[in-house]
């Protein structure tokens, strides 16, 4: 009878950990014709939950934006925030030309507060006409910590996909999978999912509109540039969300799903 020898398996099982964490994942092509919006809602969304996505695609094009809708002001410290966003934007391959940031007194940061879609629609849409914007990514239903801020972005973007002006025209949006608590806060261990859990993982090609992966993942390398974008908002470096950036999966996994017209 052979008797179980955990070292051999660690051993073995170390280059593919190895592997999973060290290494970068080549992201999918994205057609040069896609132009992509990524709309949040508050400084420093874009790297405690879309690193892993700005960095995949902002490495094959230069027609990759970002919309915040607020400026975070909710502590009086909006006007800090905003050069702490475009230092962290720029870190993750969105220069301040393709940045943008609103202060729209509807639109303001506030945990309690559930924002209008009309009001959304109408600070989103001049953006995606100015910049002909085929793909709109933004948060799910759930808005990943539950704030209200980030899923009424879901709301808004849904009912902008049947708005006058793109009824006719093709839009795509998608939204940010919100993962169940355990698997929100596993971490590296989120990219084993790499081989073994592939959900939304569908991959595109050049000639196909659209995202063009349902997932994109960081190694270290990936994971230490968005570390690092995370410190340049040190008005928000408290210690819990060290914490964060520590255990968080979404700093090394985004999963997409495309948000359907609201009917």
């Amino acid at each position: 009878m052979h008797r179980f020898r955990p070292k051999r398996w660690l051993l073995a099982a170390a280059p593919i950990l190895a592997l999973l964490i060290l290494g970068d994942e080549k992201p999918a092509t994205i057609n040069p014709n896609e132009r992509v919006l990524l709309v949040t809602a508050h400084p420093d969304d874009e790297c405690f939950f879309f690193g892993p996505t700005l960095l995949g695609l902002s490495s094959q094009t230069d027609s990759l934006f970002s919309l915040t809708v607020s400026n975070g002001n909710n502590d009086g410290l909006g006007l800090s925030r905003e050069p702490e966003l475009r230092s962290s934007l720029a870190i993750l391959g969105v220069p301040p030309e393709r940045s943008f940031l609103l202060s729209h007194p509807l639109l303001q940061d506030n945990f309690t507060q559930v924002w209008d879609s009309n009001v959304i629609i109408e600070a989103i849409l001049p953006y995606v006409l100015d910049h002909r914007i085929t793909t709109i990514l933004t948060f799910d239903r759930l808005g990943i910590s539950s704030h209200p801020n980030h899923y009424s972005l879901f709301y808004g973007v849904q009912h902008l996909l049947v708005s006058a002006p793109f009824r006719r025209h093709q839009l795509r949006a998608y939204a940010l999978v919100t993962e169940p608590l355990l698997i929100k806060y596993s971490g590296w261990l989120g990219l084993l999912s790499r081989w073994i859990f592939y959900r939304h993982t569908s991959k595109g090609d050049a000639t196909s509109l659209g995202l063009p992966a349902r997932r994109y993942t960081s190694g270290l390398p990936s994971y230490l540039i968005t570390f690092y974008a995370m410190t340049q908002h040190r008005s928000q470096m408290v210690w819990f969300r060290w914490l964060y950036l520590f255990f968080s999966r979404y700093l090394w996994v985004n999963d997409w799903v495309e948000i359907e017209a609201a009917s």
